[in-house]
């Protein structure tokens, strides 16, 4: 992103792939890029009313944050719980945008690319959607219980490979690639 002028007018986007839809988001107005409006209101999700910011995790944490968003209506609210919605893709942008013309300015940096979590409506008061994201490297963090070095298990995994059909009546299996344990 270079910046063209004397004042910068910038522009946060996200862009929400979900099943069926993409919801295209501004953080304020409404501006155009690549062919596509970015508004500050959906009819689905209604406006973004808070923003939790993106954190860095240690451990066996991966990064994530969270978006509340006030919909439009009750019906709204509880479709924004959509069991179908977790996992969707969710990009940001940083960009600049011409005041006279309402268009993006250049091609706007990506400044994260994550996924949804889980949503949880709420009403106190108000009606509120609060939609946590992660990062994609959460799916590093994901343990496969049941793996086994047989037959059985491999053929669920590459149906018809019968690399593993003859390995019977073997004294010890070591996985291919894991460390051998000193004994």
């Amino acid at each position: 992103m270079a910046f063209t002028g004397r004042f910068l007018h910038l522009v946060a986007l996200m862009l929400i792939e979900l099943p069926g839809r993409d919801v295209r988001m501004s953080d304020g107005g409404f501006v155009y890029w690549d062919g596509d409006l970015y508004d500050c209101f959906d009819g689905l999700f209604g406006t973004i009313g808070g923003a939790e910011s993106f954190e860095e995790k240690t451990g066996d944490e991966a990064p994530g944050g969270k978006l509340t968003f006030l919909p439009p209506s009750a019906s709204a609210g509880a479709a924004l719980a959509n069991p179908a919605f977790q996992g969707a893709r969710m990009r940001f942008w940083l960009g600049e945008y011409d005041p006279m013309t309402g268009h993006v300015v250049g091609t706007p940096d990506l400044t994260a690319d994550l996924s949804i979590d889980t949503a949880t409506v709420k009403v106190n008061g108000t009606r509120s959607v609060d939609i946590e994201f992660e990062s994609a490297a959460k799916r590093l963090f994901m343990v496969l219980r049941g793996n086994a070095l047989n037959d059985r298990f491999h053929q669920s995994c590459y149906p018809g490979e019968l690399g593993m059909a003859n390995a019977t009546g073997m004294p010890r299996s070591t996985a291919w690639g894991a460390a051998t344990p000193n004994t």
